[in-house]
């Protein structure tokens, strides 16, 4: 064999073990792609606070996505049709309940997902209203016989991470260990949540809190807080020059220091009302519609209960 046949024959050789490569090389990416997307669950969370603890304990394992849209007031919230035909990709949907989303009714029959309405298994506390104006029906939708703000008290939350852990592994078994150390992990941290909020429990002759938006009941059940609300429910609704005076009388019958407002809301009447009254007026969160700002800044559901804890020992004090 010549040297020029030798040359010849070396290359095809070598051409032939490249092509094998590349096609197993080829090969293996396919089948890291397929694993990475096919193994995971497509989890959709109605708002953040559910999607918070959601990613939490669905860590890398989920394919995560928010109805609701960071910065969106989850009230009254109308789901596009873009998100309804996304949400037939969805392995699992998990809401509030409670009526909390209006737009739920409207989720096709025809979804294959498993919907999971968190609130109705977590002992929620009938809807009493605290506030001095009357509850206004403004969007055809009757208010829950449920307060739905449950995710506001630690321990309640604790149960929401149960059920949403519940959730995933049983439609993912694979991966339950993971999911059961993360729930673990995060049932820790809110135990820790509830024994700070304690202190408030512990303080006497606590003073009554106002606040814009009835949101927060379950706080005041759970350490003994008497709150008023000046409007019910829903924070958009505008009180009456009646309700505004009684909240005035309030204030300086009881010695009020601060009337707070939703973070999402018209703060205006309440800094009005505040400055009326001649006393400050503060954000208290509800964090129901946690910012894209706050998330990329690293604020989540116990940066803003623990701004909370200090914003109402200072008005309870």
């Amino acid at each position: 064999m010549n040297n020029k046949t030798k040359l010849l024959s070396f290359i095809l050789i070598m051409t032939v073990l490249l092509s094998a490569c590349s096609n197993i090389t080829q090969t293996s990416n396919n089948s890291e792609d397929i694993a990475n997307n096919n193994t995971k669950l497509v989890v959709y969370a109605s708002f953040y606070p559910i999607y918070d603890f959601t990613n939490i304990i669905g860590s890398d394992y989920i394919d995560l996505n928010l109805i609701v849209p960071a910065g969106a007031e989850p009230h009254h919230y109308e789901i596009s049709a873009k998100t309804m035909a996304n949400l037939e990709k969805a392995d699992l949907i998990l809401l509030n309940g409670l009526e909390f989303e209006t737009w739920a009714d409207s989720l096709p029959e025809s979804l294959e997902a498993k919907i999971i309405r968190i609130g109705e298994s977590v002992n929620p506390l009938p809807y009493r209203e605290h506030s001095h104006e009357a509850e206004e029906i403004d969007s055809g939708h009757s208010p829950s016989e449920f307060d739905p703000h449950i995710w506001l008290d630690p321990i309640r939350a604790i149960d929401i991470s149960k059920i949403i852990y519940e959730s995933l592994a049983s439609l993912d078994p694979s991966n339950d260990i993971a999911y059961l150390e993360n729930f673990n992990s995060l049932k820790s941290e809110l135990e820790k949540l509830d024994s700070e909020y304690q202190e408030l429990g512990n303080i006497a002759n606590k003073k009554e809190v106002i606040v814009s938006h009835n949101a927060f009941s379950y706080l005041g059940d759970r350490y003994g807080i008497e709150f008023h609300s000046i409007s019910g429910i829903s924070p958009e609704n505008e009180p009456s020059l009646k309700t505004l005076t009684e909240i005035t009388d309030l204030v300086k019958s009881k010695g009020i220091k601060v009337i707070f407002f939703e973070e999402l809301a018209n703060e205006k009447i309440v800094k009005t009302l505040a400055d009326e009254a001649g006393v400050d007026s503060d954000v208290l969160y509800t964090i129901g519609g946690m910012t894209e700002s706050e998330m990329n800044e690293g604020e989540d559901y116990f940066s803003k209960m623990r701004l909370n804890l200090i914003k109402l020992k200072s008005a309870v004090e």
